[in-house]
């Protein structure tokens, strides 16, 4: 199929002074929101206003080649104005006053514009507004009366539909009329024309343009310190270099990082100002943006937004100001983001290639426990991972209660945590090797020139770390003795884990601290202690409600057989404690009271707890 047409001329006679061009009046809407983006909305109102203007200008000089009247003038306006299609309908009246020469010294109309283009796509696009809406029509009113008039008449927009009332009503007077009623709405009135509106429209679009060119260049500078292999404290100096604005890095605890435009007195002044500001609400400003958020307070201003590494929150980048003076703050928000980008990307390759090795030392300490390598061989290894396994070393094991729901966020958690211990011992300059063996976060912590004491404050410390850190999770944790041998490392892998296990009441056991009840517990006389639990407290094994009976024999003789304390624990009354330890003596044929029965039972049940066999929950 082949469909032909064949050539054809047509056109119609036009001048340059009737030429008209159709559009659609959404046009005008699109045109708003697009000019509203580029220049802000209050230039877009004086721009309106003035290309309004300019197209009254040229039909009031149409309508005077007419030669017609001046009340046929005023008539012939409104119909040009519905003829343009920015009005259906119009309703107005107008008073002129005049001189003996005929000159114009005072003018009052008033009416009210039918269904306006302007209001009609000002609603449909940008909703209701605060204000009146009709700019062009202004504009076009007071541009053709100034025109006819031969004096500068200005229109002012009383009610309007755009801004939610019934209709769009008006009123236009004399410029110096307007002036001594000291009308606040003249600043759109100036004598600018829309080429003066249009020359700064393209100003500010250079002006744009030229801050984006610099975004990329500053982006591209950056991008070019990482690829040379940068770490964080290069790039920051890098990107203080480039935009002369003071930059923190911080972890989530507010703990630093590195910065780069301060002085170590500097950094630390106004750091200790924004910690006192956070806790007196009434001394600081936060106002929080779609990602990140600007902090004020009585001598700084900060924007801080988020180092985000594999969709988590790692830390925060800052620009710091203390003189806010000619600051461009959303253009400074554009630099700090793309600088933000750039510390993550370091962060994720530092993350990667330490989770990369810290695994590799976690297979290497497995390898370790299970005995598969000889002890030169082991030697030599763990000098390859920065561990010398000639020092003496402590073996830790730790435990804790996940309070989350999906697996996924138990895997997080795992993760984070791994991540917390290796990287806490780094910082204190202590070489370790950790992973997880038989389900627990097992590690090796080598001791070099460091004395018991302070190894138990080291480690004191740490837990009392992870308390603050993760204070929605319980954490328990078991050190072994010392050792010297890496040979006879699972003997101190079994000890950190009896300690765990014993753990329950203070979440920290060293197992030197358990006397003979750490000699007696190995792993080599656990069915010895089964069979021995299941003779002395069988009875009690074979009630419904057992867990509850052991716990509160359990904590009876902990608290060496103290009945107020014992009823704290367990929030119970004492007739109800009473009642439970009768029928306990009545099920095993004991004496709770004898020291000699208390001390054997809560051995065999502290025996069953290190062991793993029974847990107190």
């Amino acid at each position: 199929m082949e469909i032909h047409v064949p050539k054809e001329i047509y056109r119609i006679q036009v001048t340059d002074a009737n030429r008209k061009i159709i559009t659609s009046s959404s046009i005008f809407g699109i045109l708003f929101d697009q000019l509203k983006k580029n220049i802000g909305e209050n230039r877009v109102k004086s721009f309106l206003f003035h290309f309004g203007w300019e197209m009254g200008i040229n039909d009031g000089k149409e309508a005077l080649k007419q030669n017609l009247p001046i009340d046929a003038l005023i008539k012939y306006g409104p119909r040009l104005h519905i003829k343009n299609g920015h009005i259906a309908g119009i309703n107005h009246q107008c008073k002129v006053q005049l001189d003996h020469n005929d000159n114009v010294t005072s003018v009052l109309g008033q009416g009210v514009w039918i269904e306006s283009y302007e209001a009609r796509e000002y609603r449909k696009i940008q909703g209701i507004s605060d204000t009146p809406v009709c700019h062009t029509l202004v504009g076009y009113s007071s541009g053709y009366m100034s025109t006819i008039l031969k004096k500068t008449l200005l229109a002012k927009e009383l009610t309007c539909v755009g801004r939610g009332d019934s209709e769009c009503s008006w009123v236009i007077k004399t410029k110096e009329e307007w002036e001594s009623e000291n009308e606040e709405d003249l600043h759109f009135f100036k004598d600018q024309t829309i080429i003066n509106e249009l020359s700064y429209t393209y100003e500010q679009l250079l002006e744009q343009q030229k801050f984006l060119e610099g975004l990329a260049d500053f982006q591209k500078q950056l991008t070019e310190e990482i690829v040379g292999g940068s770490d964080l404290e290069k790039v920051a100096n890098r990107a203080f270099e480039l935009i002369r604005i003071p930059i923190t890095i911080e972890n989530r605890d507010s703990e630093k990082i590195t910065y780069a435009g301060l002085t170590d007195e500097q950094y630390t002044m106004l750091k200790e100002d924004l910690d006192e500001s956070m806790k007196d609400s009434k001394s600081i400003h936060v106002n929080h943006k779609e990602k990140g958020e600007s902090i004020t307070t009585d001598i700084q201003k900060r924007l801080a937004f988020p180092i985000i590494v594999q969709q988590r929150i790692i830390g925060y980048c800052s620009f710091i100001y203390t003189n806010e003076k000619n600051i461009d703050f959303e253009k400074d928000y554009l630099l700090l983001e793309r600088f933000s980008n750039a510390i993550s990307l370091i962060h994720l390759n530092e993350k990667t290639k330490f989770e990369s090795f810290e695994r590799m030392k976690g297979n290497f300490l497995e390898r370790i426990i299970d005995g598969n390598l000889p002890k030169a061989e082991m030697v030599k290894r763990g000098n390859y991972t920065g561990v010398d396994l000639t020092n003496p070393y402590y073996i830790m094991v730790m435990d804790y209660q996940l309070n989350h729901h999906s697996i996924e966020e138990e895997f997080q958690l795992d993760e984070q945590i791994y991540e917390t211990t290796t990287y806490y011992f780094k910082e204190r300059n202590q070489h370790i090797l950790a992973g997880h063996h038989e389900g627990k976060l097992t590690v090796y912590i080598s001791i070099d020139q460091l004395k018991e004491h302070q190894a138990a404050k080291l480690f004191t410390d740490f837990y009392q770390y992870l308390q603050r850190k993760y204070k929605k999770n319980e954490f328990a944790l078991g050190i072994s003795n010392i050792a010297d041998d890496i040979k006879q490392i699972t003997k101190y892998v079994e000890e950190a884990t009896i300690a765990l296990g014993l753990s329950a009441d203070s979440g920290l056991t060293f197992f030197n601290n358990l006397g003979i009840l750490g000699v007696l517990i190995s792993s080599k006389n656990k069915q010895a202690i089964k069979l021995l639990a299941e003779k002395e407290l069988g009875p009690l094994l074979d009630e419904k409600n057992a867990d509850e009976l052991i716990r509160t024999l359990y904590l009876y003789l902990l608290n060496g057989g103290k009945l107020e304390k014992t009823t704290s624990d367990l929030t119970l009354s004492m007739g109800g404690l009473r009642h439970r330890i009768s029928k306990i003596e009545d099920l095993l044929n004991r004496d709770l009271r004898n020291p000699n029965d208390m001390h054997e039972i809560l051995l065999i049940l502290q025996s069953l707890i290190a062991l793993g066999e029974w847990r107190l929950n």
